[in-house]
């Protein structure tokens, strides 16, 4: 063992009784990421447990609560200190949300995890589980007192539940909303609009020229109209609400998705949401597109960007048919890779194939009654 791998406690107590890698315990298996020449020098750090042994083992916090082992976290690296069942001081959430606990190990007293160790028995009335049930238990019932004094008038993938407090709060996100057109809506006491639409914006890109040319230091403007928020359509009532709440999500939506990377090294780069608003379908003001590009500025659509793309990749997949139906004539079935086979039994059918395969043999035959011909003369 290198001198800088260190063995679980249980890998420990396991060498010095005399077992290996090819003799141990049923109730031990060893443990994946290899890190050196042993089988044993991995990010285990040795021997681990099995699911079936930890599964009828129960397990108690310093404060004397019990727990079950799936309500423990299997492993924590924490401050140098390994945290797990193999060392006999895996942890769990605290229930009560308690810091600054005198029984718990003293690197967790700042946070809210519980080390325990192994026991022999278990006493449900004084375990997590029994304190998660009542829990879950009281917040039911707080959630339907509320229902009550709301009058029905509330959604539950919208409601927060505070534990520490036990009271619940409406925190509205029309992002989570799961209500298609027509359906109803608890929160407005009514049927959603059957008409549905998309959130549509403008992308407007600003930076200035940076190259050897003429041009360098002049801006550098582009406009990218009929952007969608949505992959799909949705109910106009939770557009408007998204428009009107979510304008923030929109402009992270473009940030993250390149352009917080381009800021890096580009300081004078400039992001903007324009002209949000909700839509059946895209419109096009042809006017407004006009002045722009007088000033100016690269207008584009989305949906031609999109469109462009797709006809792009249909040349480029239409191309590579081609070139292998004339390696398949030319060569025969054989001599295609197995990418090129798939990708001929995906864009022909079998028949296609078949008719493409016997113009290989015929030119073939062909060609052996032209070589035979010749050697006869």
């Amino acid at each position: 063992m290198s001198e800088e791998y260190k063995y679980n406690l249980l890998t420990q107590e396991l060498l010095l009784q005399g077992y290996t890698t090819e003799n141990h315990p049923d109730y031990v298996r060893i443990g994946i990421g290899k890190m050196g020449k042993s089988p044993l020098e991995n990010s285990d750090g040795g021997f681990v447990y099995t699911d079936e042994y930890l599964e009828e083992k129960t397990f108690m916090s310093g404060c004397g609560l019990y727990v079950k082992w799936e309500n423990c976290i299997d492993r924590l690296e924490y401050m140098n200190e390994t945290f797990c069942f193999e060392n006999d001081n895996v942890v769990f959430r605290c229930p009560w949300h308690k810091r600054d606990c005198e029984r718990n190990h003293p690197l967790l007293k700042e946070d809210e995890f519980c080390a325990c160790h192994m026991v022999s028995d278990y006493q449900y009335k004084k375990s997590v589980e029994y304190l998660k049930e009542q829990a879950d238990r009281k917040k039911e019932e707080l959630f339907q007192k509320c229902k009550e004094q709301h009058k029905n008038r509330i959604c539950k993938l919208h409601m927060f539940y505070n534990y520490d407090k036990q009271e619940w709060s409406l925190k509205y996100d029309p992002m989570k909303c799961r209500c298609g057109p027509g359906e109803y809506c608890t929160l407005r006491g009514r049927p959603l609009s059957e008409k549905t639409g998309n959130i549509y914006y403008d992308l407007k890109v600003s930076t200035i020229r940076k190259d050897d040319t003429f041009f360098a230091g002049e801006p550098v403007v582009t406009i990218t109209r009929g952007k969608k928020f949505q992959q799909g359509k949705v109910p106009v009532d939770i557009c408007e609400e998204i428009a009107k709440r979510n304008r923030e999500d929109i402009f992270r939506k473009e940030w993250f998705n390149g352009y917080s990377m381009q800021a890096l090294y580009d300081p004078d780069l400039k992001v903007e949401i324009l002209n949000i608003r909700v839509a059946a379908r895209l419109t096009r003001d042809k006017a407004q597109d006009l002045e722009d590009e007088k000033a100016g500025i690269n207008v584009g659509y989305e949906a031609d960007s999109v469109k462009a793309k797709k006809k792009w990749k249909q040349e480029r997949k239409e191309k590579r048919l081609e070139q292998v139906k004339r390696k398949l004539v030319k060569k025969g079935w054989e001599s295609l890779n197995d990418t090129e086979q798939r990708f001929m039994k995906k864009r022909l059918s079998a028949e296609q194939i078949e008719a493409l395969q016997q113009e290989w043999v015929t030119a073939n035959e062909h060609k052996d009654e032209a070589e035979q011909l010749t050697l006869d003369l």
